[in-house]
């Protein structure tokens, strides 16, 4: 794994951006329910 500044801010982006998407699926899971 690189340790450039840019692939440590991609990759927090990347962590980000799959725990939001991880929550909105969960919740439309449960309205649809």
């Amino acid at each position: 794994m690189a340790n450039t500044i840019q692939s440590k801010k991609r990759a927090r982006q990347n962590e980000k951006r799959y725990a939001v998407n991880k929550a909105r699926r969960s919740r439309i899971r449960t309205y649809l329910r």
